[in-house]
């Protein structure tokens, strides 16, 4: 198969571009602040314990230049992107360069678009993982991940992730409880005040899920991501 990449939700190959050269598969830097002391050897290291975006470019070819007014509308601003070689995940990303087309021969223009991601990508097949039982469920990806948890219920519940512990009052129904977004809400009405307790992490292999109270069933949708 040819590569390609797709860019809010367009693929390349839709537009008459041909992608010569893919990004290589790159690890997002970890963000350290190296500091030097007078009269010691080497140097401390403060780690933020955050990551860098990335920088991917994407050698290109177009055989129609009458298209170059389109191509250029499409890769413009900010969006999600796929790449061939990783196709079972996407990146949050922004076009950070000016594009020039370059005729390298007769009716072949030649160029480069450079993608600046955010240094996770995100399973494109996340489900809702629905759990009726407190049990495990196995962690996919290479790095912990920020899930949307439902739980289903009424009153007084405590929901534990792995050592995460969550107390959840006066709850009617159902409440949300988004690690992403650091909120919980049902529906459009925020339920910060029912909540006490930290945001879950869900990490890679095994996470344990458990509950107590009045809950019939607990949605996850788990966002699994890879650095």
């Amino acid at each position: 198969m040819l590569p390609y990449f797709i860019f809010k939700n367009i693929k390349s190959t839709d537009m008459g571009v041909m992608v010569n050269v893919l990004p290589p598969i790159t690890k997002a830097a970890r963000d350290v602040n190296k500091i030097t002391i007078p009269g010691r050897d080497g140097h401390l290291t403060q780690d933020f314990e955050t990551y860098s975006s990335t920088v991917k470019p994407v050698e290109c070819t177009i055989l129609d230049i009458s298209k170059v007014d389109q191509i250029s509308a499409w890769l413009d601003g900010s969006g999600e992107v796929i790449f061939s070689n990783q196709n079972d995940r996407k990146y949050q990303a922004s076009i950070i360069n000016q594009i020039p087309f370059n005729r390298i021969i007769r009716k072949v223009y030649s160029f480069i678009v450079i993608f600046d991601c955010q240094p996770f990508a995100q399973a494109i097949n996340n489900p809702v993982i629905t759990l009726t039982a407190p049990c495990g469920i196995y962690g996919a990806g290479n790095h912990k991940s920020k899930p949307v948890i439902t739980v289903y219920g009424n009153g007084t519940i405590e929901l534990s992730v792995n050592s995460t512990v969550i107390h959840l009052t006066n709850v009617s129904e159902y409440v949300t409880i988004d690690s992403d977004l650091m909120d919980a809400y049902k529906g459009t009405q925020l339920m910060n005040g029912l909540m006490n307790g930290d945001f879950p992490t869900l990490e890679v292999g095994e996470n344990a899920i458990n509950w107590t109270g009045d809950v019939s069933k607990v949605e996850v949708k788990p966002n699994w991501q890879w650095l």
